[in-house]
């Protein structure tokens, strides 16, 4: 029962130090600092779900799963422009997490959180949009100006790439 207290007691310190750190990265460094702190738990995350590593068995024993992060997702398929990125970006959550709408800031905070960076978002997503077929539509805006808030959905075409990308096609 001591190592509960004693996670419990580590975990609360961690969160207190790191209250002030932008939410994309607040879970990454709780995990970092938790590992490093209790070495028992390597392989865990704070929340007590595995984190990546080395696979435990072959992949001709073991069925290939559908990929639950966006980290996971870039490792099946690293993206090599930052238009594919932000396709893949939009793909995890409109597919792995259900979102139909999907703007620009939450694509990149997805991005970030998986440790990919486009340096310009909205560029990237322009050239999804403006890609023959389309991968990407503007749904809405919200607002008059250029820089008004926009708000898109990833078209069919743009799944297939991407489940292409990922060998996953239907």
């Amino acid at each position: 029962m001591s190592d509960i207290h004693r996670v419990k007691a580590l975990l609360d310190e961690i969160n207190a130090a790191i209250s002030g750190y932008d939410p994309v990265l607040k879970e990454r460094a709780r995990d970092i600092l938790l590992r490093s702190a209790l070495p028992e738990f390597e392989g865990t995350s704070a929340e007590g779900r595995e984190v990546s590593g080395p696979p435990t068995e072959s992949p001709e024993t073991e069925p290939r799963r559908t990929p639950e992060t966006l980290r996971e997702l870039a490792q099946d398929a690293p993206p090599r422009r930052a238009s594919e990125a932000a396709l893949l970006g939009a793909y995890y959550l409109r597919v792995i997490r259900g979102q139909e709408l999907l703007g620009s800031q939450a694509i990149n905070a997805e991005l970030k959180r998986a440790g990919l960076t486009v340096s310009n978002i909205t560029r990237a997503i322009e050239t999804n949009l403006n890609a023959r077929p389309p991968l990407m539509e503007q749904v809405t805006k919200l607002g008059t100006t250029k820089q008004a808030r926009k708000q898109y959905h990833i078209t069919d075409t743009g799944i297939r790439k991407v489940e292409q990308r990922l060998g996953m096609e239907r």
